[in-house]
């Protein structure tokens, strides 16, 4: 019985799939993990006998047969309200968009208060019931005094609309894969190139069920990415805990996962460690030093292997679950935890990373970002500096107003002949259970033939078939979208197409002025090895210039008709607004040009040579530190440093620059002087330009 039990508490500690779902209750994993680090009890199960207890024990399931009878005895008297209300969380907490809505409404109808409002406008929200959610975070903005944040939720519903609104063509084909079942399967990982990891929690013969749910335990699976037969993987990887969130090394030979267990009345997650040998995997390992209390999961291996990121709720972050890392150091031991940059993580929850190597690019999901509902999927991709692009929305067809995360995609090697690409995640849109698993697919176009082996190809000489390919190039243009409309300083959200945006194509052989269509997008054929100088732009935007060079190697490597494809994301001018200049900072009391400023000074001379008609200000400041006078003398003096690099440097005319400094009157960060930490001092210290004309 003793061995029942915990697996049970891990059960309400773990539910690694039930993110939502509108068909069937299942127990929310990022919810109930923290309830059981708070309620010792929650390895045991106490008889219950009227909601509000079950509430309080957190037993939502139990709690919502009892209130749904209590509501209907309630209604018109005093009660009705609270008992709304509770109603409301359970469904929440179960993670039932649907019925949270609806007894959240009734809640605030009934005056229960502003609480009920919040979280009715969240819910309509998820609903995809935007005007609405706007409607109810209005009449918040008059009963509390949270204007910034209830702005913030307003701009987030209208940007949902907008994309909603958008014209979201595109040549995926989304489908639900035939391995779901209908209980919980996420998380999806890719292991030695064909094989599908993923977790679930779904019934099998002789497997011990969980009476809040009716699931079975979490364990990994393993099935291959095209012929989908799901076995679980092997011991003793799956025990009696819940395993979940996979990730692999490039060889194969070492993985690390997600535990969750109890000891002792407390509950646990951490990230355990395994090597494949002969005999087949080693028991798991603690990975690293994991403080108690805390919770840690969701790992992946990105740069080749020598980083780890993960989830946790580590007092260290920024709220909820943020993404951390940890570094692979000597004797193949990893370092103590680190928080990623603040600007990927918020104060919701961030949840679920997965990293691409060819493109150097993280995927994770978040419930604050602007998105559809739910969990979306954002992207950022490191930098060659070390630094990390801001977050973007991938917008539908891999997000909606449900949860999605978990994105991986198959490698090129593994790709079936008659796909351009294919990748995996995990969405509660309800397909087949809980939390299900989605192909996303692009087939090649159509007359596409995939090159075989023919008697042809081997009697025709390497010259013969060179010159018989053709390959194209697609160029794709895109603007930022920021979370506060015409705010670049504000985070960016995603991006949008742009149509009718202008190209002057330079290669060795030839100069082409084309135009993108409707979907920001140009299609040109090309028939050799060749460097490609591509200028874009469009009135009310600053021109960008990129550079695609295709090699020899590449062109005999690609088959006939290929698509090379080329992004170049073109910026709105924002005119008069101060835009802050990444890297540009000074030390205290200097007004030199650091070497790690240089990079984006030059940045702002390329877009100034790209740009002939562009008119900028350079705008220099300082922290607090220092009399009032001679900090501004003193940010004049930065201010004209920056401007004589910028002329010294590059060809730009004196008539296109000018300097200005504000001294301390102008703070990024604002703190009680003698209080402030020496990294907002340094963000203080800054430079930023605006575009006069």
């Amino acid at each position: 019985m003793k061995k029942i039990a915990a697996k049970r508490n891990e059960s309400q500690m773990y539910d690694t799939a039930s993110i939502s779902s509108k068909r069937k209750v299942s127990v929310v994993f990022m919810y109930l993990l923290t309830i059981c680090l708070l309620v010792p009890a929650c390895s045991t199960v106490k008889k219950i006998k009227d909601g509000r207890t079950a509430f309080q024990q957190k037993q939502y399931a139990i709690a919502i047969d009892y209130l749904n009878q209590d509501v209907v005895k309630a209604e018109g008297t005093d009660e009705y309200a609270e008992i709304a209300y509770l109603l409301g969380e359970s469904y929440k907490n179960l993670n039932n968009s649907e019925l949270s809505m609806k007894w959240y409404i009734e809640a605030a109808k009934s005056n229960y208060g502003p609480q009920a409002f919040w979280e009715m406008a969240y819910a309509l929200k998820k609903n995809e019931r935007y005007e609405d959610a706007i409607l109810s975070f209005r009449r918040l903005d008059k009963m509390v005094d949270r204007r910034r944040e209830i702005a913030l939720e307003i701009e987030k519903c209208r940007q949902a609309q907008n994309w909603k609104s958008e014209n979201q063509e595109h040549d995926y084909i989304l489908e639900a894969i035939t391995l779901n079942s209908n209980e919980s399967d996420y998380s999806p990982s890719l292991w030695q190139g064909r094989n599908l990891v993923f977790t679930s929690d779904r019934l099998e013969n002789g497997t011990e069920t969980y009476a809040w749910t009716g699931n079975s335990f979490s364990d990994l699976y393993v099935s291959d990415i095209d012929d989908y037969y799901a076995v679980p993987f092997e011991e003793p990887i799956n025990t009696e805990h819940n395993e979940g969130t996979a990730t692999f090394s490039k060889d194969g030979a070492v993985m690390f996962y997600t535990s969750c267990y109890s000891e002792t009345g407390d509950s646990y997650c951490k990230i355990f460690r395994s090597e494949l040998k002969q005999s087949g995997w080693t028991k798991g390992k603690e990975a690293f030093q994991m403080r108690p209390k805390f919770l840690y999961r969701d790992p992946v291996l990105i740069e080749n292997d020598s980083v780890l990121v993960f989830t946790s709720n580590e007092s260290t972050g920024v709220g909820g679950h943020d993404l951390y890392y940890s570094l692979l150091e000597e004797n193949d031991t990893w370092s103590a935890p680190e928080l990623m940059p603040t600007y990927l993580n918020s104060t919701g929850q961030e949840r679920f990373p997965t990293w691409e190597q060819s493109t150097k690019t993280l995927y994770y999901s978040s419930d604050f970002f602007s998105g559809l509902g739910g969990l979306d999927i954002f992207k950022t991709s490191l930098k060659d500096d070390g630094s990390w692009t801001r977050p973007e929305n991938l917008l539908p067809p891999f997000n909606s107003s449900e949860d999605d995360y978990g994105l991986v995609y198959v490698s090129e090697e593994a790709l079936n002949p008659t796909l351009k690409m294919k990748a995996f995640f995990t969405s509660t849109r309800g397909a087949y259970g809980n939390d299900d698993i989605y192909s996303v697919v692009e087939e090649y176009p159509e007359g596409y033939i995939p090159p075989v082996d023919t008697i042809a190809d081997v009697t025709t000489s390497e010259e013969e078939k060179e010159e018989e390919k053709t390959f194209f190039m697609r160029i794709q243009i895109t603007e930022k979208l920021y979370a506060i409309q015409d705010n670049p300083n504000s985070y960016v959200v995603g991006s949008r197409k742009v149509g009718g945006a202008s190209l002057k194509i330079t290669s060795k052989t030839s100069s082409d002025l084309l135009q993108t269509d409707g979907n920001g997008v140009v299609i040109i054929p090309i028939d050799s090895a060749n460097s490609f100088t591509i200028l874009a732009g469009k009135e009310g935007y600053l021109n960008n210039q990129e550079t695609l060079i295709i090699s020899e190697e590449e062109t005999e490597n690609r088959p006939d008709g290929y698509v090379f494809e080329k992004a170049i994301t073109i910026d709105k001018v924002f005119q008069g607004i101060e835009i802050v200049i990444d890297n540009i900072y000074y030390d205290l009391d200097k007004s030199d040009i650091r070497e790690d400023a240089k990079p984006a000074l030059n940045k702002i001379i390329e877009i100034l040579e790209e740009n002939p008609k562009l008119v900028i200000e350079l705008a220099s400041h300082t922290d607090c530190q220092g009399p009032d006078d001679y900090n501004l003398s003193l940010s004049e003096r930065r201010a004209a440093s920056a401007l004589a690099y910028i002329a010294s440097v590059g060809s730009i005319g004196d008539d296109r620059l000018s300097s200005v400094g504000y001294g301390e009157t102008r703070f990024e960060i604002s703190c009680d002087c003698e209080e402030c930490s020496e990294e907002e001092h340094q963000i203080n210290r800054r430079t930023t330009f605006k575009v006069v004309r």
